[in-house]
């Protein structure tokens, strides 16, 4: 299971020290309009996590946030997460979709998320029967699976992996 994009949008790897998830719509891909982190404050970075991503969706319009109950998903069951904090504008671009893991540092632990919705409920979370947790795949990654990401792949060549 390979995913291609690690480098957040100001050209830092998400695995480094000092980075991971952060809410913040401009964090993993500028101009996206979609951001996805732990914290409820768009200015904190949770650095025990980290996301690589192979599609990210685009959000155009205001600015709003949500949170995400994801207890009972593999999220809460294999890294510890029961709420995503999501922050993005009001329209989502039919042609894009989120197909993310995330992954715990410490022991590179990791979650598969994957939106192909239409409308922007699907990728916002909240209570409604369209949200995160209601229309997307949320699958633990075996540890034999990989994922595998460019992180890996420097850690491999490194000697660490």
């Amino acid at each position: 299971m390979k995913f291609d994009n690690i480098e957040l949008a100001d050209g830092i790897s998400g695995a480094r020290d000092g980075q991971g998830m952060k809410r913040g719509e401009n964090h993993y891909v500028t101009s996206s309009g979609y951001g996805i982190g732990i914290s409820g404050d768009s200015s904190d970075t949770d650095t025990d996590y980290y996301v690589v991503w192979n599609e990210w969706p685009t959000f155009t319009g205001s600015n709003g946030d949500t949170l995400e109950d994801v207890t009972g998903t593999a999220l809460e069951t294999a890294l510890g997460i029961t709420e995503l904090s999501i922050r993005a504008k009001a329209t989502h671009t039919a042609s894009t979709s989120l197909d993310v893991a995330i992954i715990r540092k410490s022991d590179r632990k990791a979650v598969r998320v994957t939106v192909t919705g239409n409308t922007a409920a699907h990728y916002k979370g909240g209570d409604d029967a369209a949200s995160i947790s209601a229309k997307a795949t949320i699958t633990a990654i075996d540890p034999t699976d990989g994922p595998r990401t460019p992180e890996t792949g420097r850690l491999i060549n490194l000697g660490y992996a």
